[in-house]
């Protein structure tokens, strides 16, 4: 009998030991690539004034002021797939010298992810680049994650990063504007970056009318709705008329629509568009405060077109990571029909803009 319980404190002990290191190993697992050795690309941006839900930014030479946005990087833990990923993401920002990068969520995925999400901020702070970010479905849902809300406290803390963690009454984290100035102090543009939250809960179901059974995606609440109202409300009273970008990460309702092929302005539907799995009102808010040019999202890996609906661009931002469903694992595309990439805003003096869709492959 002792020989027995002998033999069993030694397998729990041994099965401790084993999934304490686990533990251990997988907690130290960060980018692989060498943050040290990006070459500073830098700007002459600068902060005019921030609260807890906006940041006020001015670049201070002519030309336009560059926005260069990425999604879906899903950096995981896979030293392989998240240096490719990584590089790519320094080889475009030191191309294309951004004044502002915008990361369209699902950045860092999967467990223990504290450690590459602190990589990801040095990484903007070596290359002295100005960035926000909204938040992706799969931000904190692993094993032993960095939760949503400390995902936005972390990146916050840092001088380059420009997000803000939000009104505490407002549903979701990081619901903040980046509102960019002329040098003469007038408003080019504003950013409305807003948490589409991950997956419905049964409440959410119950309030917006959802099927108790469907699985759907989650959106932006009617808190957060009303939050864009009342900010575009006080930016056009301080600043006058004004247009306006809105960037999500999981696809609003409007998206979902049986467009004509050549209803596209570019790119293409590959996939079926997972968007919230219901109407919150903010297209409608958009539309009443007329200010917004497009809404751009992530999500979906392998759609990157966009459509004008009702006068509002719907614009899926170029994918940009290896390390989730791609082209090549999904329908086994040779390397030159690979999408990843990002998506560069050009934007003038008086707000309009051109966009580009950079691919790392083609």
């Amino acid at each position: 009998m002792k020989k027995a319980l002998k033999i069993i404190l030694a397998l729990v002990l041994a099965v401790i030991i084993g999934v304490g290191g686990f533990v251990v190993f997988k907690s130290t697992q960060g980018i692989s690539y060498d943050i040290a050795s990006a070459q500073r690309v830098g700007s002459d941006v600068e902060i005019i004034s921030e609260d807890d839900d906006s940041v006020t930014i001015r670049k201070n030479s002519d030309g336009d002021f560059r926005v260069l946005m990425f999604t879906d990087t899903h950096i995981k833990g896979d030293k392989t797939l998240d240096n490719m990923t990584v590089s790519y993401l320094v080889k475009n920002i030191s191309e294309q010298k951004p004044d502002l990068v915008i990361l369209g969520g699902d950045n860092v995925t999967y467990g223990f992810n504290k450690k590459r999400n602190v990589q990801l901020a040095e990484l903007f702070e070596q290359l002295g680049v100005y960035w926000t970010t909204v938040l992706g479905n799969h931000e904190g849902d692993g094993f032993l994650s960095y939760d949503r809300e400390n995902v936005i406290k972390l990146f916050s803390s840092y001088d380059h990063c420009l997000v803000k963690e939000g009104k505490a009454d407002v549903d979701g984290y990081g619901n903040s504007t980046v509102n960019i100035l002329n040098a003469d102090g007038t408003l080019k543009e504003v950013f409305f970056l807003m948490d589409t939250g991950d997956y419905m809960t049964a409440e959410s179901k119950a309030e917006y009318g959802v099927t108790d059974e469907d699985d759907v995606y989650d959106g932006v609440k009617t808190s957060q709705v009303e939050w864009y109202k009342e900010k575009h409300d006080a930016i056009e009273a301080e600043y006058g008329k004004f247009k306006s970008v809105t960037v999500v990460h999981i696809p609003i309702y409007q998206a979902e629509q049986e467009y004509a092929e050549d209803a596209f302005l570019y790119g293409e539907k590959r996939e079926g568009v997972c968007e919230s799995g219901f109407d919150s009102g903010l297209f409608s808010a958009m539309k009443e405060k007329g200010s917004a040019q497009a809404v751009y999202f992530g999500h979906d890996h392998v759609n990157n077109f966009g459509v004008m609906y009702d006068g509002i661009l719907l614009s899926y931002i170029q994918p940009s990571g290896y390390g989730a469903y791609n082209m090549q694992s999904k329908f086994d595309a040779p390397e030159s029909e690979w999408i990843q990439g990002c998506t560069l805003l050009n934007i003038k003096t008086d707000g309009t803009y051109t966009a580009e869709r950079i691919f790392n492959h083609q």
